[in-house]
């Protein structure tokens, strides 16, 4: 009897392991519960050499793939809800008082920032120098100003809400704040203006849950880059508008609740609006169409064009920026080689360079 009893619990605890793996899921594309894409298939070659990170992508691929995944990590949050533990995963954490953050490792790392474990050594900030450099003598070789951006990752901004404290030192956004400076490039990064300011805001300056700031938060990096615009076309008189702001509270799932298998929490909805005037007495659309580009026309045909290679965090800013500019063409990508032609034939006045701190060691490829 007690050797069934063995043999039984050896039989379910090898179906435990085998059974996810052999009723692996290779033809999902998209995983409806987490609004996001599923890692493919890795690779054993990519442009003719071998895959250095294969094992990684494996690992991704298999995370994302197992079979009875859905219903296996709904049993470990029930699980862990039971126990009254903080929900955490690979992609996302819970922090405190209603907040969430997102950490992935293989999208920027935030957590490894958090902790600052991401310092850059001396050659990779040479390196990053190097792209940086050539990208901005390009650009004045071919009489065209830049700016760029890097947007504050949110727990730069409320790192007290993180479950743990924050070592001391200094970031690797310092890092490149200083090699910006060092360059005399243009730069904004408005971390600590954004901190200085939020105490005199009664609401949160970035979604409780989701990755991105609030129309206000990014308002407030946005008088940093026009301050930078406007010095840079002295000649040119830019709008000022004014905007109200209001403020709402509703029960949404963002873009970080579904990587942690919950449906919806409290969340600061924020909306700015011109004072005065209606947006498309400001700027009109020439098209629309979200990452495939959107492309925008404004009110004065005497000031600059802009092309701005941008990501998620610019959507946000593309209402404050695009009067400023006679027309302005936003591209969701990182500038690189190719990209030369385009803007060679597109003649813009000013190109910004914009990505989120996580991502910033690549602003330029």
């Amino acid at each position: 009897m007690k050797r069934k009893i063995q043999l039984s619990f050896i039989i379910i605890f090898l179906s435990l392991l085998f059974i996810p793996i052999l009723t692996l899921d290779n033809k999902s594309f998209v995983s409806k519960e987490e609004n996001r894409f599923l890692a493919p298939k890795p690779l054993h070659v990519t442009e003719g050499r071998i895959n250095p990170q294969y094992f990684e992508e494996c690992s991704s691929y298999l995370d994302d793939r197992f079979g009875k995944r859905k219903q296996l990590l709904s049993l470990n949050d029930f699980a862990n809800r039971i126990l009254g533990k903080t929900l955490v995963n690979e992609k996302a954490m819970q922090g405190k008082d209603g907040w969430f953050f997102y950490i992935k490792k293989t999208d920027g790392d935030n957590l490894g920032d958090f902790m600052k474990k991401n310092l850059m050594s001396k050659d990779e900030l040479d390196k990053f120098k190097e792209r940086i450099s050539d990208a901005a003598k390009w650009c004045d070789d071919n009489g065209i100003k830049f700016i760029f951006l890097i947007c504050p990752n949110k727990h730069s901004v409320y790192e007290e809400f993180y479950p743990f404290e924050r070592p001391s030192g200094p970031t690797r956004a310092d890092q490149f704040s200083e090699l910006f400076g060092e360059l005399g490039i243009p730069f904004v990064y408005s971390r600590d203006y954004i901190i200085s300011q939020k105490q005199n805001y009664d609401f949160p300056l970035y979604y409780e849950t989701d990755t991105h700031w609030n129309p206000q938060g990014a308002y407030l990096s946005f008088t940093q880059l026009r301050d930078i615009i406007a010095s840079l076309f002295p000649d040119k008189s830019f709008p000022k508008v004014e905007y109200s702001v209001a403020v709402d509270y509703s029960m949404t799932s963002g873009d970080i609740l579904p990587m942690l298998r919950v449906k919806k929490a409290k969340s600061t909805q924020v909306s700015l609006k011109p004072t005065g005037c209606q947006r498309t007495d400001l700027y009109t659309y020439i098209k629309n169409d979200g990452k495939n580009g959107v492309h925008t026309e404004g009110a004065d045909k005497s000031l600059p064009r802009a092309l701005i290679y941008r990501d998620s965090f610019f959507g946000a800013l593309e209402p404050f920026v695009s009067p400023l500019f006679s027309e302005s063409e936003y591209i969701w990508k990182r500038f690189s080689e190719e990209d030369k032609e385009h803007v060679l034939e597109y003649k813009p006045d000013l190109i910004i360079f914009q990505a989120v701190e996580r991502l910033s060691p690549y602003i330029v490829h």
